[in-house]
């Protein structure tokens, strides 16, 4: 099991915003695994999907379009597997239900049963990390 730190100090001077170069070296890794990431997780779930966008969203983790687009923030690589994973996973189930309906946390519940781990570590580190994207 992967060992996580809930909260970071966030507050000491390494975690000013990315440069551009930083933030390029993370937007081509990003590219280059999320969709991977996102084809095996829907192979494994049984869904389909358009594509996958990779973005340096300053207000979400991911979405899903009705017309399966999957979008992705960069900082996806950045965080810890189990979060990425449950980003992904969740916005996959917004392929067959779109919404947060009993039916849509059953669904991510049924391939990740530890999800609301994730969903804590979002709550106290996401802000902080989509910050300094500047």
């Amino acid at each position: 099991m992967e060992k996580v730190v809930l909260r970071k100090d966030y507050s000491d001077t390494s975690r000013q915003a990315y440069s551009e170069e930083e933030l390029m070296q993370i937007m081509s890794e990003a590219r280059d695994k999320l969709p991977r990431i996102v084809s095996r997780h829907a192979r494994s779930m049984g869904i389909d999907y358009e594509k996958v966008l990779v973005k340096s969203q300053r207000t979400r983790w991911g979405s899903c379009s009705d017309r399966g687009n999957i979008s992705l923030n960069c900082l996806l690589v950045q965080v810890p597997s189990f979060v990425r994973k449950y980003v992904i996973i969740h916005e996959l189930a917004h392929r067959i239900e779109m919404n947060h309906s009993t039916a849509f946390w059953h669904l991510v519940s049924s391939e990740m049963p530890d999800y609301r781990r994730a969903i804590e570590w979002l709550d106290t580190n996401g802000e902080e990390m989509i910050d300094r994207l500047g």
